[in-house]
């Protein structure tokens, strides 16, 4: 896990990789780094799952690019494209069914 400082970069890695999971999150946010922490331990089962980490503070054009309203903001990728998204009340148990899927489709 490493956090991404700029979008390009952050593209890049979202299209080399097979499955990859981004997590957005802003400073200040509670329900952010609750879910974080989550996110983290629920991804150790997951090794062959990238996982990607950008704040929208640090990277503002992350709202654009991936129609980010709030955080955080949790987007699963496939082969580059976008095959799974929660925002703000994450539901573990439909993003480990997403994780799931993802790795046996590999």
């Amino acid at each position: 896990m490493r956090e991404h400082m700029e979008l390009s970069e952050l593209k890049s890695e979202i299209a080399y990789q097979p499955v990859s999971l981004l997590f957005v999150k802003m400073a200040n946010c509670g329900v952010c780094d609750a879910t974080f922490e989550k996110t983290k331990e629920l991804l150790k089962s997951y090794p062959q799952i990238e996982f990607l980490v950008a704040s929208i503070e640090k990277i503002p054009s992350l709202s654009g690019e991936f129609l980010i309203f709030t955080a955080p903001t949790i987007l699963l990728f496939m082969g580059g494209k976008e095959v799974f998204r929660q925002s703000r009340i994450v539901v573990f148990g439909d993003l480990e069914r997403a994780l799931q899927l993802s790795v046996e489709a590999l």
